[in-house]
C-alpha cells in the first residue's frame, strides 16, 4: 500500500488525459475534483490488485456524462453513491475501482475513498477512458450488474437493476442525459478480490501508469518520454503527428456525450478524428489519398506539442476561441484484455449511430500500414 497526495493526483490526472485517447473529462474539471479530494483527505491509500484478498468486497465508482456538461462539480455524489450501494446490496465495501483511466475518473473514485477512508486500487477496466460503461472489461466478463445506483450532487437516488452492462449503459444514460443535466455518478459492479483476481477481469498498474506519464509530459522532451513510457506498457504504439495543427473542429452535447470531429495537419498528412468523447475512429490521409485508419479500442493519444494535457473539448475550445492549436497524436495499441473482436463492433456501432457512417474505402487497417506512421 501507498498514499498519493494532492501533487500526485495532479501529475496523475495530466497522465490519465493522454491515456484517454482524447476522452475522460477535461483536465481543468479534474484539478477541481481534486480540491474537493484533499477537503476530507490530505492524501488517499492506493493497493495493488494483487494484494486484495479474495473475500475483500469492491465496487466500481464513476462519473458519467459530457466533458461539456454544466453541472461537472463531483464533490458528494461519490460518496452518496458508495453508501447508496451499500444500503442496496448489503455489502460493506473495502475498495473502490474506477471503471477507465482519464482525467476526470481517475479522480472522481478516490472522492469517496477520501471521504470513507478506504483504499483505491491502482486498476481500471480498460487501460484507457472508453466512450460507454459497456466497453470495459467488468462488461466482457459478465460481472453482475443487477445493482446499479445514479446519484446526483444533491443526493436524487435512481437505483437500477438491468440485466447486462449494454441495458446499464442505456438506462444509464438516459437518465443523466434527461434528469441531471448530462453528467452524475454511478456505482456498480460489486466485486469480490476473487472476481478480479480472474484472468482478463482489470488492468493492473494504470494509475501508476499515468503518474509515470504525467512526469514524462513535464519534461524537456515530452513525446519521446512519454513513447518511451508507452512502449514499456502497452502491446505496440507508433507516433501520427509530432506537431498536427488543428485546421477544423466540430463539437456539440448529445444525449450525454460530446460528438464532433477534429481535422489536423502536418506537412502532406492529414488526420480526421472523429469522438464520441473519446476518439472512436482517425482517418489518415498522404498526399490527399487514404492511407490508413484506427479504429477503438485502439487507443489516439492527443497531448499539446510542450506536453500540456489536451483532450478532445480542449482543442475545440482552444480552437473556438481562435488560438492557434498543434497538437501531438499517437497511436497506441489497446491491452489484450479489451481488444477482442467485440469491442472493436462497439466502437463501430456507436461510430455508425452518431456519425451515420465514415467511408473507409482505400484505407489500410493501422496495423497494416505502419509505414505511413513514424
Amino acid at each position: 500500500m501507498y498514499h498519493i497526495d494532492k501533487e500526485d493526483m495532479r501529475i496523475i490526472v495530466n497522465g490519465a488525459s493522454f491515456l484517454a485517447s482524447g476522452g475522460g473529462g477535461g483536465v481543468e474539471s479534474a484539478n477541481a475534483v481534486i480540491d474537493n479530494i484533499v477537503a476530507f483527505a490530505d492524501r488517499v491509500a492506493v493497493v495493488e490488485a494483487s494484494d486484495v484478498d479474495a473475500d475483500a468486497e469492491l465496487l466500481v465508482i464513476c462519473g458519467v456524462g459530457a466533458p461539456d456538461a454544466p453541472n461537472l462539480n463531483f464533490k458528494q455524489s461519490p460518496g452518496y453513491g458508495l453508501k447508496g450501494l451499500q444500503d442496496m446490496t448489503g455489502w460493506k465495501y473495502h475498495y473502490v475501482l474506477p471503471i477507465e483511466v482519464g482525467a476526470m475518473n481517475s479522480m472522481i473514485p478516490l472522492l469517496a475513498c477520501a471521504q470513507f477512508d478506504i483504499p483505491f486500487v491502482d486498476a481500471d477496466g480498460a487501460g484507457r477512458s472508453v466512450p460507454q460503461m459497456s466497453m470495459c472489461s467488468y462488461a466482457l466478463q459478465g460481472f453482475s450488474t443487477q445493482e446499479t445506483l445514479v446519484v446526483s450532487e444533491e443526493d436524487d437516488k435512481y437505483p437500477l437493476h438491468p440485466a447486462n452492462a449494454d441495458e446499464m449503459e442505456a438506462q444509464v444514460r438516459k437518465i443523466v442525459s434527461t434528469k441531471l443535466q448530462d453528467a452524475g455518478t454511478v456505482a456498480t459492479w460489486s466485486l469480490t478480490g476473487e472476481q478480479i483476481h480472474q484472468p482478463g477481469a482489470l488492468v493492473p498498474g494504470s494509475l501508476s501508469v499515468a503518474l509515470s506519464i504525467g512526469n514524462a509530459m513535464a519534461s524537456a522532451t515530452p513525446l519521446s518520454s512519454v513513447q518511451g513510457i508507452i512502449s514499456g506498457c502497452y502491446p505496440a504504439n507508433a507516433v501520427i503527428l509530432r506537431r498536427g495543427k488543428v485546421t477544423a473542429a466540430t463539437n456539440k452535447v448529445q444525449d450525454g456525450f460530446d460528438v464532433g470531429t477534429v481535422t489536423l495537419k502536418e506537412g502532406n498528412r492529414e488526420v480526421t478524428l472523429y469522438f464520441v468523447n473519446e476518439s472512436l475512429l482517425a482517418t489518415i490521409d498522404v498526399d490527399g489519398k487514404p492511407a490508413a485508419f484506427i479504429l477503438g479500442p485502439d487507443m489516439i493519444c492527443s497531448m499539446g506539442v510542450d506536453g500540456a494535457p489536451m483532450t478532445n473539448s480542449e482543442i475545440c475550445s482552444e480552437f473556438a476561441a481562435g488560438k492557434n492549436v498543434e497538437i501531438a497524436l499517437m497511436w497506441v495499441q489497446a491491452m489484450d484484455t479489451i481488444r477482442v473482436p467485440s469491442m472493436f463492433f462497439k466502437y463501430l456501432s456507436l461510430l455508425l449511430q452518431k456519425f451515420g457512417g465514415v467511408d473507409l474505402a482505400g484505407y489500410r487497417f493501422v496495423e497494416d500500414a505502419l509505414d505511413v506512421l513514424e
